[in-house]
């Protein structure tokens, strides 16, 4: 078998991204400039993959739309890649991001990365495992391009997870992954790429951003 590649593309900007209050992290759309962002995006891609994942938020699914129709004979599959939703629904629902501070705050000083904030949120030991997961099913599946739409935590937690597969769930494993979230930002419809060997390496490629020049 060949060695594969995965590009994991950030969704275009969402109502969230743009300052707007917003409801639940599933049901979060695009704004006017993500779907522009989206259009744009599936014009800049001329490879075709062997399969398109997508995560369960609306946000991603709007994100790979113009993509899939450019594609349509292309598998698609929905799979647990969706944002790290750390904030229980009812404590956080019709809030803009500004809003969200002191919890977000609070929840990182905590310290706790077994600690689930209540319905509808997942512990930070949780979103590992989802990441985990995932990376074992690419190293399965058979293929030789595929492009994920995900989130920019999840590609952030990927880097981290393939850099550190070796890890502790304590109160150092949480400040120092919150540490190297703050310490650089993906940008809206960014793609990283990565290269998986034969043997189930993983290999972390640039993250391209050159594509955004043509909405930015």
């Amino acid at each position: 078998m060949k060695m594969k590649e995965l590009w994991l593309i950030r969704h275009a900007e969402s109502l969230a991204n743009s300052g707007a209050a917003t409801s639940t992290p599933r049901d979060i759309p695009l704004s006017e400039k993500g779907f522009f962002q989206a259009k744009a995006l599936a014009a800049a891609i001329n490879l075709q993959p062997d399969l398109i994942i997508i995560s369960p938020y609306l946000r991603s699914q709007q994100t790979a739309a113009p993509l899939i129709n450019i594609f349509p004979e292309t598998p698609t599959e929905t799979l647990t890649i969706q944002e790290f939703t750390y904030l229980s629904i009812s404590r956080s629902r019709n809030t803009t991001q500004e809003q969200r501070k002191p919890l977000v705050e609070e929840f990182w000083k905590r310290g706790d990365p077994y600690f689930c904030d209540g319905d509808q949120a997942e512990s930070l030991a949780e979103f590992f495992y989802r990441v985990e997961n995932f990376l074992r099913q690419m190293s399965d599946r058979e293929f030789e391009l595929a492009f994920a739409f995900t989130h920019e935590q999840f590609i952030k937690a990927l880097i981290w997870e393939v850099l550190h597969p070796a890890k502790v769930f304590d109160e150092k494993f949480m400040f120092d992954f919150q540490r190297f979230m703050n310490s650089f930002s993906i940008p809206n419809t960014a793609i990283m790429k990565l290269k998986i060997e034969e043997n189930g390496e993983f290999y972390i490629g640039k993250i391209a951003v050159s594509h955004l020049e043509n909405y930015a």
